[in-house]
């Protein structure tokens, strides 16, 4: 009897042929719905992503190989311990995962690993709460953009922000101290990677380019693969099921909504964005889930930064998954607090301006009704009030 053993790399190279024959199906099968998934992509990474995160990029970018970084570690050593309980060196990366957007605080921590400034459980720990969307993107694209408002976008990133740091000193509780106090800073190695600032600033400038065209990358393939879920009625079908499961809970009209941004914020973030600040009194509630999950595009970008260096495991997952809770009950309080009001219109990152024809009949009728309705408001006379 002979026994035929297949090793597991066969059962890999087995499945991913599958996959890869599977795709080429579906791409020949609905090759519109993934041409317009493209154009979707192209458009929220030209009109959103583009414009308001690579000036921060850059910046981001010279803080780190001007050497400012050190400086700023070496001076923030003793509260960075006392509240996070990492050392020094890790503070700059906190802040650049503050400000700087999903990409940046990964990136930090891999390059702080990758120098030894930090151990692999440091890293771990610092990535659980160090991947958050920056407040150019938050602000400026979701609360200007696509709600209409920056004081929404600045709410969304306080509560974001809020349900980092909650995060981030939780995990300072459980962490061992040992672990801590035997970290050494390689002082030395620090400074001899210092640049000057013509260098820093070009180097910036060519990372900031190749982070974006990852990012870039990452949202036109799950724009795509949002479209095609859509053509091919995969998304719909599961949408229909989770409703009629949900329904006894939930009203059906505003269910079909939240439901219907399900797919989007769990692949993309900016998608996600997008189809979230459409759904009116619940969009904080969406937008505060998503921004905190970050969704399955970020995660592969910080993957492939992070390639080899075994940083990422089922707990990055975890956190990620209590970020987006903790997100979405923030961001409600505050907009309890302080109430959105509903748009009349659609969000500014959904609108298009089209050149309409010129007609001087149509001009002229309606200036006439301007005038005719101005006429009758100021003719009108006032109601009496009463005592």
């Amino acid at each position: 009897m002979i026994i035929k053993t297949i090793r597991k790399s066969t059962l890999s190279s087995f499945l991913l042929l599958f996959i890869c024959i599977a795709a080429c199906c579906v791409l020949l099968t609905w090759p519109n719905a993934a041409a317009s998934g493209i154009s979707r992509g192209v458009g929220i990474c030209s009109s959103i992503i583009i414009p308001s995160l690579f000036p921060f990029l850059v910046l981001a970018g010279f803080i780190v190989k001007s050497g400012l970084c050190a400086s700023i570690g070496r001076r923030l050593e003793r509260p960075t311990r006392f509240i996070f309980g990492l050392p020094g060196y890790c503070a700059p990366g906190i802040l650049i995962s503050l400000i700087g957007g999903y990409p940046a605080g990964g990136i930090a921590v891999g390059e702080l690993a990758r120098q030894g400034l930090i151990t692999r459980k440091q890293g771990r720990r610092m990535l659980s709460f160090c991947v958050n969307g920056g407040p150019a993107f938050i602000i400026s694209a979701i609360g200007a953009g696509m709600l209409g408002s920056v004081k929404y976008g600045v709410m969304l990133y306080t509560a974001h922000v809020a349900a980092s740091l909650l995060i981030g000193l939780s995990l300072r509780l459980g962490s061992d101290t040992e672990d801590n106090k035997n970290s050494v800073i390689n002082v030395a190695s620090v400074s001899a990677s210092r640049t000057s600032a013509a260098s820093a600033f070009v180097e910036s400038v060519g990372s900031a380019c190749y982070s974006l065209l990852v990012m870039c990358g990452f949202i036109i393939l799950f724009a795509s693969l949002l479209s095609i879920l859509d053509a091919s009625g995969a998304a719909a079908k599961f949408q229909a099921v989770l409703v009629n499961i949900l329904r006894n809970i939930w009203p059906e009209g505003t269910l079909k909504d939240i439901v219907s941004c399900i797919f989007p914020c769990l692949l993309e973030v900016s998608c996600g964005s997008v189809e979230a600040a459409r759904i009116g009194s619940e969009a904080p509630l969406l937008l505060g889930i998503s921004l905190g999950w970050g969704g399955l595009s970020v995660h592969c970008q910080i993957a492939a930064a992070l390639q080899g260096q075994k940083l990422i495991g089922r707990s990055f997952f975890a956190m990620r998954f209590l970020h987006a809770i903790l997100g979405g009950i923030f961001s409600i309080i505050l907009f309890r607090l302080i109430p959105v009001t509903v748009l009349a219109f659609k969000p500014l990152s959904d609108a298009i301006v089209l050149p309409s024809p010129s007609n001087a009949a149509a001009s002229a009728a309606l200036l006439s009704l301007c005038a005719l309705f101005l006429l009758t408001v100021a003719r009108r006379p006032e109601e009496p009030t009463e005592s």
